[in-house]
């Protein structure tokens, strides 16, 4: 049977050995060293548990029990001097054996077999796991660094009435979904809703980004469906006026929502007053480039999915000629109108199905409350009876 010495002494002592008693099913043989002061404070009975009571900085005496082939040695005591000379009794006596030592001090091992679990910090995380707005994330799986992370939906969050395959996910994944005390796998139709728990995982600076945008308040559009605005002009089959007011409306969504930048793709360019324009802000700023080569939308779809765009500005004429290419993009798509992007001063919703109208409205308010619009919500009830809210 494989062997672990644990050496430990305290109130600490009763309580780890306690709950090493109702653990089931370890396959382990304990023997455990304690000082001859804790043996009428201990009451332990375990036919997998072998107690020992004497002084564990002795090395002699320390030897007497080192017959055995023990797998790996945990020194938890109260004492610093005490926990550093049991630590160097074990090493003399067992050069290669793994030893645990929990660190309430700051300790300092030059030893390649041996780890330090730092009680401060540890304890330090859990307390503040506590305060509001602090991401729990995973400290005892994987890495511990951030790359595991669980994280509430509030009411408001521009996640929540969110289709899963709507959020762009580079970097970081939505692994489950817990409500309602229940587990749910990850499917790209799942709907995420306000006091649902999702547990992610990725990089660990992406998490805590994502986990800000979560818990954030109204005004982050284009987020979670990406960070950045994509623009297609058409020189081909676009009359300047339309292209001049896709340009118009692509570079004011830009500034005045939360987007961090544009993409303009120019297809079958061709030389002219709009060209010029737009080779001169190519100049100027990164984000726009001239298509030599494809005709049409259907080559780029691939590129927008790589380049974390949240929405996507073109032509009426251009949506219903690409609308299934549009769709199984999953984004929002703003169409251009004959009117300029200034004179727009309010958004409409319709909908005739109630959790379609929560799912619209998060997103249309959102983008309204960062242009300053006015928002007004239709919604027409079974009854054929529409009320204006």
């Amino acid at each position: 049977m494989n062997n672990i010495l644990i050496i430990i002494d305290g109130i600490l002592a009763k309580h780890f050995l306690e709950r090493l008693c109702f653990e089931k099913g370890l396959g382990y043989f304990f023997t455990v060293v304690c000082q001859n002061s804790e043996k009428n404070n201990l009451n332990i009975s375990s036919e997998y548990i072998d107690l020992h009571y004497f002084d564990p900085t002795s090395t002699a005496r320390l030897e007497n029990i080192m017959s055995k082939d023990f797998k790996q040695a945990f020194i938890y005591m109260q004492d610093e001097f005490e926990t550093k000379k049991s630590y160097e009794a074990l090493r003399s006596l067992n050069p290669n054996l793994e030893i645990e030592i929990m660190d309430f001090w700051g300790l300092s091992v030059n030893d390649t077999h041996a780890n330090l679990a730092d009680a401060r910090m540890t304890l330090s995380r859990r307390f503040m796991d506590f305060l509001p707005d602090i991401a729990l994330t995973a400290q005892y799986i994987g890495l511990g660094v951030g790359e595991i992370m669980e994280v509430k939906i509030p009411a408001g969050s521009i996640f929540a009435y969110r289709h899963i395959s709507s959020i762009q996910q580079k970097r970081w994944r939505i692994v489950l979904i817990y409500r309602n005390s229940k587990i749910y796998f990850v499917k790209p139709s799942f709907v995420l809703e306000p006091n649902d728990s999702i547990l992610i995982v990725g990089d660990p600076v992406v998490l805590q980004s994502i986990f800000h945008n979560i818990r954030g308040k109204a005004g982050q559009f284009p987020m979670p469906f990406g960070s950045n605005v994509f623009a297609l002009i058409d020189m081909k089959n676009m009359n300047q006026n339309m292209q001049e007011r896709v340009l118009d409306t692509t570079l004011k969504l830009t500034q005045k929502s939360n987007a961090k930048r544009f993409f303009i793709h120019v297809i079958n360019p061709k030389l002219g007053v709009m060209y010029e324009k737009l080779k001169k802000l190519s100049e100027d700023k990164e984000g726009v480039f001239f298509d030599y080569f494809n005709t049409d939308f259907k080559q780029i779809s691939t590129w927008l999915q790589n380049n974390d765009i949240g929405l996507v500005v073109t032509d009426i004429k251009n949506f219903e000629k690409e609308k299934q290419a549009f769709f199984d993009l999953k984004i929002p798509i703003m169409k251009v109108g004959e009117a300029s992007f200034d004179e727009l001063k309010e958004a409409i919703i319709l909908s005739a199905d109630e959790s379609e109208l929560e799912n619209n409205a998060n997103v249309i308010t959102d983008l309204s409350k960062q242009l300053d619009f006015g928002v007004i919500l239709y919604y027409y009830n079974p009854n054929s009876q529409n009320t204006t809210d």
